[in-house]
């Protein structure tokens, strides 16, 4: 889960979530299976997603008010 949560930095916010489903459609197999994993793994994915570009965003910033 960990480098799944890491990987979103490199994808974005529409990637992670429809990678997501994907993978969750294509190891589940029955309904109740894909919802339960859906609930544990999305807003983690979500989270970390946000939370990296955050993150990314003010280094940059950062950086870029030191050439002003």
């Amino acid at each position: 889960m960990a480098f799944a949560c890491t990987l979103t930095a490199l994808y974005g916010f529409p990637a992670d979530y429809i990678l997501t489903h994907e993978a969750i459609k294509s190891v589940c197999e029955t309904k109740e299976e894909r919802e339960y994993v859906i609930e544990e793994m999305l807003p983690k994915m979500l989270v970390a997603g946000f939370t990296t570009v955050t993150i990314a965003s003010v280094v940059l910033a950062g950086f870029f008010v030191k050439l002003l």
